[in-house]
């Protein structure tokens, strides 16, 4: 099945213009992919810790996906776990991508429409929205 996924930058030490992307994956995507996927669409170095989460808002109590007490088991956890394991959030929940502990991006992630099934012509993951330019991960 195909998820349509918006994400949008909601937080970050040098976020100046709105940043928001919608994307159509495969449910069976990672969260690590999903990582990968966010910093190629940001154009971000890829070069800092990441997490996901879940919380009514970005700044919540959050409850984390994964929770091992092992950062490295939580990391390859997230590497390992496929979005139809996050997908449905519970009610009033939204699943969050924090990367850069420091400078503090955050990226809020929604699911939007019902999942459909796989067109074999496309590939995924596929943008067919944009909103605003990327933000600059080290501004100069």
């Amino acid at each position: 099945m195909i998820y349509t996924l918006n994400i949008k930058c909601v937080g970050g030490a040098y976020l100046e213009e709105p940043f928001e992307r919608t994307i159509e994956v495969s449910d069976e995507m990672t969260l690590g992919t999903l990582h990968d996927t966010i910093q190629e669409l940001t154009g971000f170095d890829n070069d800092h810790l990441f997490t996901f989460f879940m919380a009514r808002g970005p700044r919540g109590q959050r409850t984390s996906i994964v929770e091992t007490g092992q950062w490295d088991e939580e990391q390859d956890r997230l590497y390992e776990m496929p979005l139809c394991e996050v997908f449905p959030l519970e009610q009033n929940m939204k699943l969050f991508y924090w990367f850069d502990f420091g400078d503090d991006w955050m990226f809020q992630i929604q699911q939007r429409r019902q999942p459909k099934p796989e067109n074999p012509d496309t590939e995924y993951p596929k943008v067919i929205r944009e909103v605003g330019p990327q933000p600059v991960q080290y501004p100069e």
